[in-house]
């Protein structure tokens, strides 16, 4: 048998990972002097309302290798293989806290991929080993389709208020008040782990647009994965870019979650981001 495990930045809910079959392993978010583990002790909505007046911001912890080992001893001694399907690692400890885990175990059958993504951009990833299980594939062929497949995953955001941003030390108190008066809210994509900012738009529709415009007029779309939209907090305008992205692209495979508190504390509510797998160059 094949295990499959994620971390939490997947934003699979626990009755979601019982009903798929994936275990998840929860980070941990600090506010002030309380710890909770992510989807586990605190849901999103619950997070978010803690956010809006947390001072300061909270602050994140990855799981420690004694929270994947007992998972990988579990699978040694039961004879099963393993694929973890985590965070990426230039955003977390994650993936080096399974790798120590692994080492310690000594097994050989537990496979450590950094996904390079976080939220629906590792979900879409575990869809795919859930597929590839499903058809009978090893552990070592469905990580060795995620290594490939990571770099065909397509990730684009709004941030809808500065104010995260800034509260995290990532923009200027200047910036963050001009930004805030044109209304001007930074368009961002995850590309090999790393969060860059692609544009700045105005307004709902205007940020629309320009997620649009960066997905250009014909997508090529993997039809194996359904395009995902996420959410943090409220998602109304999520919805809408989801309307109008899935009548201009003839989308009809298509997926809406909420984003939760680790990703959530750097880019505040009313964020909104549509992922997609694209499809393989024709040989």
């Amino acid at each position: 048998m094949v295990r499959i495990i994620t971390d939490s930045t997947s934003d699979i809910l626990p009755e979601e990972a019982e009903a798929l079959g994936v275990t998840v392993v929860p980070l941990k978010v600090v506010f002030k002097d309380r710890t909770y583990r992510d989807t586990v002790d605190l849901s999103h909505e619950d997070f978010y309302r803690l956010l809006k007046t947390a001072d300061p911001l909270p602050t994140t912890s990855q799981p420690t290798p004694a929270d994947f080992g007992a998972l990988f001893e579990e699978a040694k001694q039961a004879g099963d293989s393993v694929v973890c399907l985590l965070l990426a690692g230039s955003l977390s400890g994650t993936v080096q806290s399974a790798q120590i885990a692994r080492e310690l175990c000594g097994y050989s059958e537990v496979y450590v991929v950094d996904t390079a993504q976080a939220i629906i951009g590792i979900r879409m990833l575990v869809y795919l080993a859930l597929r590839m299980r499903s058809e009978g594939a090893s552990a070592e062929q469905i990580a060795a389709a995620v290594e490939e497949a990571k770099g065909r995953v397509r990730l684009y955001a709004m941030v809808d208020t500065l104010e995260y941003l800034h509260k995290g030390g990532r923009l200027s108190k200047a910036v963050t008040v001009v930004g805030t008066f044109l209304k001007m809210k930074p368009i961002v994509t995850l590309r090999e782990g790393k969060l860059e900012v692609l544009s700045k738009a105005r307004g709902l529709d205007g940020s629309i647009a320009a997620l649009l415009k960066l997905m250009g007029d014909a997508p090529r779309v993997d039809p194996a994965c359904p395009v995902l939209y996420g959410y943090t907090l409220d998602a109304g305008q999520c919805s809408q870019l989801r309307r109008v992205a899935d009548e201009k692209y003839g989308f009809e495979n298509t997926e809406l979650y909420s984003v939760g508190c680790v990703i959530g504390t750097h880019v505040g509510p009313g964020a909104m981001v549509i992922g997609y797998l694209e499809a393989k160059e024709e040989q």
